[in-house]
């Protein structure tokens, strides 16, 4: 997708962090740290659209039927439906919401939300 494909009413990173916090905390978790704030809200950015979104992580999740957009599909839900279990290492959702936090002044994690 480029950028001009893009409607302007589509959400800006910025904006999904501070309208979805809480699910951007628990894909970070669900994700194992894989996703940063900003893939996440990139990540539901690309779903709202309908359009798949090529990240290492959801290619790796659709080599089952390898279709990105369900691959998505099913993280996003997993995320919500697992959030209870989002406690201790790797999946620790008070951190992820600390992360985003720090993403929305501008301190992003680079690589991964774990370090």
């Amino acid at each position: 997708m480029r950028m001009s494909d893009i409607p302007d009413s589509t959400p800006t990173q910025e904006e999904v962090l501070r309208r979805y916090p809480r699910l951007i905390a628990h894909m970070i978790c669900e994700s194992l740290g894989y996703f940063t704030p900003r893939a996440a809200a990139n990540a539901i950015i690309y779903h709202k659209l309908g359009q798949p979104f090529y990240c290492e992580y959801y290619v790796h999740l659709a080599q089952r039927d390898g279709n990105v957009i369900e691959a998505a599909r099913r993280q996003i839900d997993a995320s919500y439906r697992t959030r209870r279990y989002h406690k201790g290492y790797m999946s620790d959702y008070s951190l992820a919401k600390q992360i985003i936090k720090q993403s929305l002044i501008g301190n992003d994690p680079i690589f991964a939300s774990w370090f």
